[in-house]
């Protein structure tokens, strides 16, 4: 009896959820999907970029590829324009790299990988007694005495318990952002750090990290969770461990990569801009497939969706993939600097950068009247697999136009899995579902269709 309750329930839940739509935007929402899923062309486009342009780290020649190819793409796609604007970004290069533990006995090598902005190690490398802190404020409870001329190993965690796993990140990635410029002030010779990740294997997972404005830079790199685990595991024997740590890389200049704009325009509103985004580079250990490829093809893919079933949309769709997120959004700022010259009024703007997990909803980044206005557009996504609606949203790349307009909508896909593959070689095309992808790609081009018809 109680299923049958249940079911019941269900049942009104669905109907009432059902009341509350317009059945033609219904079924356009429906021919959008179907469009997505049956063609997927926006998983082609990610496969090109991964698969054939590669890895895309910034002042790369690859991430310049990319995007004189996205430029092409969108004008095939139907763009009234598409063009490219310059961006003055940070060269990175990263060459050979290595870390072995000595503990008596035999040498044992840890995956390791320099983090984003680390300068090198001496070309013989460095080699120096280990001494572990899971906090800044043990560091400082060590002090000079108890850190000068060593390699401090950051064994720092994402919290497990938290079901964001993007709450999780932002609790740790201090330590990869600010752990060689703190380590430094009491004269660490390097660190290392368990790489920022959920998943327990055996890959290293690079990130930006920064100096501040201090004069003292010291090497700096991730190892993998595995080889924290190992060395965790030899300090904890009370005896003496030493780390020989060799980086080749660094910030060698700038170079130029470029920001791709493409614009869609609309009927009768073309002054109002709604813009989707992603970032064109990525970190250059795997494909960037996750991060941020997906967001790029999710945007590419929004106005073709719309163009594809029909719709003629009121307000001009701009499609935007900036350069040089991962160090420093560059070209974030050169966007926005230029939007703000020339008076562009977007009326409302979202990036995806959070993967192509199982769509899940949107966050809304805007007055209480426009959350309420977006999340009375949720039925129409209950159907398909989407229920968070909340306040709250947007993206880093979207942050240099806060103060000059004020909608932002962040896509929010399931994110359990995307740390795995995170800034790690794991990030790669076979990281990707067709479906999902195609999923997350249907959700954004259905809420531009509603909101444009607002």
């Amino acid at each position: 009896m109680m299923k049958f309750r249940i079911l019941a329930v269900l049942a009104l839940v669905g109907f009432s959820a059902a009341s509350q739509v317009d059945t033609d935007k219904a079924a356009v929402i429906k021919s959008i999907y179907t469009e997505a899923l049956g063609e997927q062309q926006g998983y082609e486009w990610l496969k090109y970029m991964c698969e054939v342009i590669g890895p895309r780290p910034s002042g790369s020649e690859a991430a310049n590829e990319a995007a004189r190819w996205a430029k092409v793409a969108m004008l095939q796609a139907g763009a009234d324009t598409a063009w490219l604007q310059e961006v003055e970004v940070p060269k990175w290069y990263r060459g050979p790299e290595w870390s072995k533990a000595y503990a008596g006995g035999v040498p044992v090598s840890l995956p390791t990988t320099a983090l984003g902005g680390s300068v090198p190690t001496p070309k013989e490398g460095v080699r120096a007694e280990v001494v572990e802190v899971g906090s800044f404020e043990e560091l400082e409870a060590l002090g000079r005495e108890g850190v000068e001329g060593k390699i401090v190993f950051y064994n720092t965690y994402m919290d497990h318990s938290l079901i964001s796993t993007f709450n999780a990140y932002g609790g740790a990635v201090k330590y990869r952002w600010a752990g060689a410029m703190e380590a430094g002030k009491y004269g660490a010779v390097a660190t290392v750090l368990r790489s920022v990740t959920l998943l327990r294997d055996d890959l290293p997972h690079t990130g930006a990290m920064s100096y501040g404005d201090s004069e003292v830079k010291i090497p700096s790199a991730a190892i993998s969770w595995q080889a924290a685990d190992m060395l965790d595991h030899l300090l904890g024997k009370g005896q003496k461990v030493e780390l020989e740590l060799f980086l080749d890389c660094g910030v060698q200049g700038t170079a130029t990569n470029y920001n791709v704009i493409a614009d869609f325009k609309g009927t009768d509103k073309a002054d109002e801009i709604m813009l989707v985004g992603g970032h064109i580079d990525s970190w250059d250990l795997g494909q960037g497939a996750q991060d941020d490829g997906a967001g790029c093809a999710h945007a590419m893919q929004v106005p073709s969706l719309l163009k594809e079933v029909g719709y003629e949309h009121h307000r001009t769709i701009r499609v935007v993939l900036w350069a040089n997120e991962e160090f420093g959004l560059d070209g974030a700022k050169e966007y926005a600097n230029w939007a703000r010259m020339n008076n562009v009024h977007h009326w409302v703007a979202l990036e995806s950068d959070g993967g192509a997990g199982v769509p899940r909803g949107f966050g809304v980044g805007a007055s209480d009247e426009w959350v309420e206005k977006v999340k009375a557009l949720k039925p129409y996504f209950v159907p398909y697999g989407l229920h968070e609606f909340a306040k709250g949203g947007g993206g880093a790349d979207l942050s240099p136009l806060r103060g000059y307009d004020n909608v932002f909508i962040g896509f929010r896909p399931d994110s359990q899995r995307y740390f795995d593959f995170h800034h790690s070689a794991r990030d790669r095309i076979d990281a990707i579902h067709p479906r999902s992808l195609e999923m997350g790609s249907a959700s954004i081009a259905s809420l531009f269709f509603l909101l444009d018809a607002l």
